[in-house]
């Protein structure tokens, strides 16, 4: 005698039950996510000018304003301490006061790091 349950009686019955530890399951689909591109550093031209004092820059906004023009950012370099956020001086560029200040660029000078663009 056939054992067999009849597949016309219980059609439930013959189904594959999921078993819990991944016997037979479909992995699972990996999604990835797209990394943007990044777009090349743009690089700027920067010029630098010096003053001893915050009037000498000051009295000098023809200059500084020919300058701006030649550059994408002008440092203007002060000696004396004072503040860097002067707004006559800001319109033309970057305000840097100070004699650390002053040191660092002229070694920047002396490096050639002003003739070549930068981001």
């Amino acid at each position: 005698m056939n054992k067999r349950p009849n597949p016309d009686k219980n059609p439930n019955r013959h189904r594959r039950r999921r078993r819990a530890g991944g016997g037979g399951q479909k992995p699972e689909p990996v999604v990835e996510q797209a990394v943007p591109k990044k777009s090349p550093p743009m690089l700027k031209r920067y010029s630098i000018v010096f003053y001893d004092h915050h009037a000498q820059a000051r009295e000098d906004t023809a200059r500084l304003s020919e300058l701006r023009d030649s550059c994408d950012q002008l440092n203007i370099v002060i000696k004396a301490e004072g503040t860097m956020e002067d707004p006559e001086l800001l319109q033309f560029g970057k305000i840097y006061a100070g004699e650390a200040w002053t040191l660092i660029h002229k070694r920047r000078v002396e490096d050639g790091w002003y003739g070549e663009p930068h981001e």
